[in-house]
This record gives C-alpha cells, structure tokens and sequence, in this order.
C-alpha cells in the first residue's frame, strides 16, 4: 500500500513539475501560410505577436527532485554466483555477464569457470563454431583446469553439432 501511495504522489509531483515548467502553447496570428491575394502584403502586426513576458514556476523545495546516482556494479562474486544460479535457463544473459564479468575482472582465480559458462551458453545458443573458438582460446589461456579439460572433450573431441563417428 505504501508503494502504490509512494507511486501516486510521484506522479503527481512529475506532472506538476510538467505543467509548471512546460511552455505555454499560444495561438499565433501569423498569415505566414495563408495564401494572401496578389498585391495584398500581411502587415507587420500581425507577423509577429507581441512577446508576452514568460512567467517563471517555483518549485517549493520540498518537491525538489533528488539527483539520479550511480548504480554500483556487482562484484565478482556476485556476478559468478548470479552465473551458476542461472544454470541453462536463460544462455543469452549467461553470455552476457561471463563477458562483462571476463572484461572487468580478466586475470582472476574465477576466469576459467567465467570461460566454461561462455562456451555453455554458446552451446545452448546453437552457437557451435563460436563455441568452439572460444574452446580453443580457453585451452590456450587456461591449460591446466577442470573446467578447460570438459570444453575440451565436449566441443573439441566430441562437438555436438557433428554427427557421431560409428568407428569410435
């Protein structure tokens, strides 16, 4: 209940602040795109109005508007339990923050799950080939981990958009 009354009276501050602020629309007596007859010239007057002096809005300082801050970015353990929380329910927000995560924070204990999550989602994208580079660059970067050895069997000897080898 509180929000909906919260939410009410901003909408009621915004759209007093709206009409306070917004110029007033005021019928001009211009003939600028009438069509005079030849010889007929519109008269000064009647070409420009006289400017009427523009009336400034107070706004009481109780309904001041406070300044927009900064919203602070996740940390990294945030993001990485954010990524094992979603799982393969959403691959496109997976990739996502893996990316924005591996840019902010490359050279962490946590880069080479970060990469895991990065092909998976590709996976789950039907991304293959790109799923696969990206196998590569984690083999490379990555060598000796857990996560890099299942990449490695699972897109690089095992790549699930080829069909199965029947002599193996």
């Amino acid at each position: 209940m509180r929000a909906v009354v919260k939410i009410a009276v901003l909408l009621g501050v915004a759209s007093a602040l709206c009409l306070a602020l917004w110029p007033a629309r005021r019928p001009t007596n211009t003939v600028r795109n009438s069509v005079l007859p030849s010889g007929a010239e519109a008269s000064p007057e009647r070409e420009q109005p006289a400017a009427l002096p523009r009336a400034t809005a107070v706004v009481p300082a109780s309904l001041a508007v406070a300044p927009v801050q900064a919203v602070a970015l996740p940390d990294e353990a945030s993001l990485m339990s954010t990524l094992r929380a979603l799982g393969d329910s959403d691959p496109e927000r997976s990739l996502q923050l893996a990316r924005a995560a591996e840019q902010r924070f490359p050279a962490s204990p946590d880069a080479a799950e970060r990469s895991w999550y990065v092909c998976k989602s590709l996976v789950n994208l039907a991304r293959f080939s790109d799923a696969r580079e990206e196998a590569r660059r984690m083999a490379k970067e990555y060598p000796d981990t857990s996560w890099t050895a299942d990449v490695t069997r699972h897109l690089l000897v095992n790549p699930p958009d080829l069909p199965e080898n029947p002599a193996l």
